[in-house]
């Protein structure tokens, strides 16, 4: 998995630091970014460069309104297979808990547990490397 690459896109530091660690222990290359529309662009990016990312974890609330729920739009219509993750402090908020009507692959509450991030993406680590 050590070649794989995971977007993630949210504002607060602490978290990009922790989520950061936990893909690192995964083996995964994460690419963190705080700002909706940079991510986009290096999502887009990396379709066209043919190296794209396995994952895009994006978190609820951004600042200047473009947040999981403005992006995963835009992401799918970029590639319609993107496996995208939600994340939210706010555990009843209809993304988390309808995640799929909303167009998300999953929903990862916060705070973000190792466990939880590990048991979220590695399936899709390993659909994303043609593994069993």
């Amino acid at each position: 998995m050590d070649q794989q690459r995971i977007l993630v896109i949210d504002d607060d530091e602490d978290v990009l630091f922790l989520i950061e660690y936990a893909l690192k222990r995964l083996g995964v290359t994460p690419h963190c970014v705080t700002d909706g529309a940079r991510g986009i662009d290096l999502y887009r990016n990396s379709i066209e460069t043919g190296t794209p990312y396995a994952a895009v974890i994006v978190d609820m609330c951004l600042p200047g309104g473009k947040g999981a729920r403005e992006l995963v739009g835009p992401l799918l219509a970029i590639d319609p297979s993107a496996k995208i993750f939600v994340t939210s402090g706010y555990p009843d908020d209809p993304c988390l808990t309808d995640y799929l009507s909303y167009g998300f692959h999953g929903a990862i509450p916060k705070p973000i547990t190792y466990e939880v991030l590990r048991d979220m993406v590695v399936p899709v680590l390993r659909d994303f490397a043609g593994c069993p």
